[in-house]
């Protein structure tokens, strides 16, 4: 008799008698690279997801974002990449092969604070990847680093900055020694004051509207000590700090680029933001005038050709005050106050020519551009660092006091024409560096060098190859 054990019972049944489940085949060998592959198309969506959050919180316009985006996916290996931008997430999708299915990935941008340092470290990790220096798990690498890195200032070095900025405004404006004070203590206060307010999870709606209602105080309280000064220029240097000016340049780009629904909300965030600074001057000029200590409005006093160099000095030290402010790196410091000084040189020259201030902000901003994307290339930044910080100093932070006071004393024709002038001037300047930086970029496009790196991280237009889509250059070879 043979001894074979019963096949039946070589799987005892389970004991609530239900029938046990089959094995699980062996998933074949191309299922098992399919796999691989979606788990590293999914690292590269990770990956140019990630620096794109950086990007468009950094103040980045969203053709520069997507045509970052897009390099970085098909750098890293991805297909018929598609990204999509909106004001507060990014979709991006793509092919690991030409057959494979595509994947794709969102991530929502909640923060929004300038930060150039980081900025500027994942415009490197961008440039060296699409060139090919580095591979995926280099640029993640890279990446973490850059994004859990401290602030290269201390938080009171920046609040000193701030300070700085908003006491060079007023000497740009013609204040004497005891505005200019004034204005730097009052932007130490208005620093701590938004600080406090973010710590508490406060809209910046209402931090604008405490900055700006500091800053009239601050100017209530000179006219209240009688001096012989010009108050408002107090709440001008004072509401520089707080304007919205790389939000601005932001959205007036991605109009001019096309993207006009995410320009409609940086517009409207734009717009939202200056209307706190307007409801805190508001609510501060009534009070004034209640207390019978309004704040008088007096044209700023002309410049004659002797305060160039003290205006050119003071430009300079607003942007090079406002890089530091917004923790650009320490080495675009000095070229960042270059900027600054050459924008309101043109802006001086111009407005001594012709009569309209927009016409010569415009055409300072035009030639901010010029020189930020050159300094750019140079020093291997954004062109969006030297642009923001460049236009500080024009940026109409008077007209906007002057408007708003007219309102409050019941001219509101006078007020309506001073906020559209103001408006006008924050347009131009916008424009204005833009079209800069184009023609800039239009003048180089002969030169070789200008293809190999991305100018202030706009690729727009132009398709990257991966790295394995040439044959690998001896070590050393020079990459065209």
């Amino acid at each position: 008799m043979s001894t074979a054990p019963d096949p039946i019972r070589t799987v005892p049944p389970p004991i609530d008698g239900t029938p046990p489940e089959p094995p699980v085949p062996a998933l074949p060998d191309d299922a098992e690279e399919d796999s691989t592959d979606r788990r590293s198309a999914d690292r590269t969506l990770e990956l140019a997801l990630r620096i794109g959050d950086v990007l468009l919180s950094g103040g980045a316009s969203v053709s520069e974002v997507t045509a970052t985006c897009t390099a970085v996916a098909e750098a890293a290996g991805l297909e018929r990449v598609e990204c999509d931008i909106t004001f507060t997430s990014i979709s991006i999708s793509g092919r690991p092969g030409p057959d494979a299915p595509p994947v794709s990935g969102m991530r929502l941008v909640h923060e929004r604070a300038l930060d150039y340092t980081r900025v500027t470290g994942v415009h490197n990790i961008v440039t060296d990847l699409v060139d090919g220096r580095i591979d995926r798990a280099a640029a993640e690498r890279r990446l973490r680093t850059v994004v859990r890195a401290r602030h290269p200032y201390r938080r009171g070095v920046v609040t000193l900055a701030r300070a700085a900025l908003a006491g060079s405004v007023a000497v740009l404006l013609g204040a004497g020694p005891v505005v200019t004070a004034v204005a730097l203590a009052a932007t130490v206060v208005i620093d701590l004051v938004i600080a406090a307010l973010a710590r508490a999870q406060l809209p910046a709606f209402y931090q604008n509207a405490a900055g700006g209602a500091v800053a009239t105080a601050a100017a209530l309280a000179l006219v209240a000590a009688d001096t012989d000064v010009q108050p408002s220029l107090v709440v001008a240097a004072g509401i520089v700090l707080l304007l919205p000016g790389v939000t601005l340049v932001g959205a007036v780009q991605d109009a001019i680029t096309g993207s006009y629904v995410t320009a409609s909300a940086r517009a409207f965030e734009t717009f939202l933001l200056a209307a706190g600074i307007v409801a805190g001057i508001a609510v501060a000029l009534s009070i004034g005038v209640r207390a019978g200590l309004p704040v008088r409005i007096g044209d700023p006093p002309i410049r004659g050709l002797d305060e160039v160099p003290v205006q050119l000095l003071a430009a300079a030290v607003v942007s090079a005050a406002f890089a530091v402010s917004n923790y650009a790196p320490r080495r675009t410091v000095p070229a960042a106050g270059v900027a600054g000084a050459l924008g309101w040189g043109v802006f001086a020259a111009v407005e001594r020519i012709v009569v309209s201030p927009t016409l010569a902000s415009a055409a300072g901003a035009v030639v901010i551009g010029m020189g930020g994307y050159a300094l750019a290339g140079r020093q291997r930044v954004p062109t969006l660092v030297y642009v923001a910080a460049g236009i500080i100093p024009l940026l109409p932070g008077l007209t906007i006091y002057r408007g708003m006071r007219q309102f409050v004393e019941g001219a509101s024709t006078t007020g309506i024409t001073l906020l559209g002038q103001a408006i006008a001037i924050g347009l131009a300047l916008a424009a204005g560096a833009i079209l800069g930086e184009y023609v800039a970029q239009a003048a180089r496009r002969g030169d070789p060098r200008h293809l190999r790196r991305l100018a202030g991280l706009r690729t727009a237009g132009r398709r990257h190859r991966r790295p394995h889509d040439h044959p690998a250059a001896p070590a050393g070879a020079r990459r065209v």
